[in-house]
């Protein structure tokens, strides 16, 4: 694991430098700072098995723990090393508000914390990734539940991010808070997510120019009955919400402000099926201060866009339907929509289906911005 991990952020390190991408300045290592936290992340559990203050105690504890066991850290822990949970149904908590793990300044730590088990939870941590590549990464494993922590992500120029669930079906990431100054893409779900839900959390950067154009501060691909529900993702990343290969899933009550190209970009990257987005519903999302458009969709049939906010994008532009969509049906105000669409066979039949849009208004033709190249071959781990 160690030596795939070191390939992999060397992989990065050496894709951005060849690549045009603008160099984000990183902050001098520093002495983790325990974060101020909210009344809900304050409530920390009462009853752990084990009571762990040091990263000795914390590693003997996971060494030994025993499926269903409870973990508690008090303080926060800065540690020299990646540590992993290899142990199904086991849980990270806090025993006193702003407890968690930080990697070491100037060490070897990349990633601070590794599910590599089912049913893995962390709950009401403290999560540091200012001196790593990512503060935590759940491979391979299921039913993960990633609750109530406070994240500070992996700085860009390492190929740092806010988290990665990769190949993580029935996951739950709920009530998180993730903060970043400029990270190489945010909250990053792939390679078959099923029935994974993305509920509550708050994805804050500071920092335009970092992520890559196929990213944002949520990146979700690759999965089917898929919830992502109630988010705020805030400030200048590429995208708010950047899609790819998700069916029958459910994008609502989302609040998206100030991308840099578009609140939700479907599909962002390259697809691996005959149709990106299929039979999925996007409704009762807030997008605002996007650069380009509100919502960008392509390679998309029947999905369902209704009771979304869509003022106050660039060029008044909420809705882009690309050239390759076709029967999917929006409700709202349509002179806020740009349908380019029709030229996709959803239903087999040899001809291009239409889209299906109500409301008041009237649509228009046009191409309202370029989507970003796909470059997703060279961002190495993430895709």
């Amino acid at each position: 694991m160690r030596a795939r991990m070191v390939t992999v952020a060397g992989i990065a390190v050496c894709l951005l430098a060849c690549t045009d991408a603008p160099v984000v300045p990183v902050p001098k290592s520093a002495a983790p700072a325990v974060p101020s936290f909210s009344s809900v992340q304050a409530a920390c559990p009462a009853t752990p098995n084990v009571v762990v203050t040091t990263e000795g105690e914390l590693l003997d504890a996971l060494a030994t723990a025993e499926p269903g066991a409870v973990i508690g850290i008090d303080g926060l822990i800065v540690v020299t090393a990646d540590v992993y949970v290899t142990t199904p149904n086991v849980t990270l908590t806090c025993v006193t508000p702003g407890s968690g793990l930080a990697a070491e300044p100037g060490g070897a730590v990349l990633t601070v914390l590794t599910a590599m088990a089912n049913a893995v939870t962390v709950d009401r941590l403290f999560l540091d990734a200012t001196n790593a590549t990512d503060p935590f990464i759940a491979d391979g494993v299921s039913d993960v539940r990633f609750t109530t922590n406070t994240v500070v992500c992996g700085p860009f120029l390492i190929g740092g991010g806010c988290a990665l669930f990769n190949a993580t079906p029935n996951a739950v990431i709920s009530g998180n808070e993730f903060r970043s100054t400029g990270s190489f893409s945010g909250l990053h779900l792939q390679g078959g997510i099923d029935g994974t839900r993305i509920e509550y959390n708050t994805i804050v950067t500071t920092t335009a120019g970092a992520d890559v154009p196929i990213f944002g501060g949520l990146r979700v691909r690759d999965g089917a009955n898929v919830v992502i529900a109630g988010n705020t993702v805030q400030g200048p990343w590429a995208n708010s919400a950047a899609l790819v290969d998700l069916s029958a899933s459910t994008i609502e009550q989302n609040d998206f402000e100030g991308a840099v190209m578009y609140g939700i970009l479907a599909p962002a990257g390259t697809s691996f099926r005959p149709v990106a987005m299929t039979d999925n519903v996007i409704r009762t999302n807030r997008i605002v201060g996007a650069g380009s458009a509100g919502i960008a969709l392509d390679s998309a049939c029947r999905n369902q866009l209704f009771g979304n906010r869509l003022e106050g994008n660039a060029g008044d532009v909420g809705l882009v339907f690309d050239e390759q969509t076709g029967a999917n049906a929006f409700a709202g105000n349509r002179n806020l929509v740009v349908d380019n669409g029709g030229a996709l066979d959803c239903d087999g039949d040899g001809s291009g289906d239409p889209n299906v849009l109500t409301g008041v208004g009237l649509a228009r033709r046009g191409e309202p911005g370029a989507r970003p190249t796909d470059e997703s071959r060279a961002w190495g781990r993430l895709h």
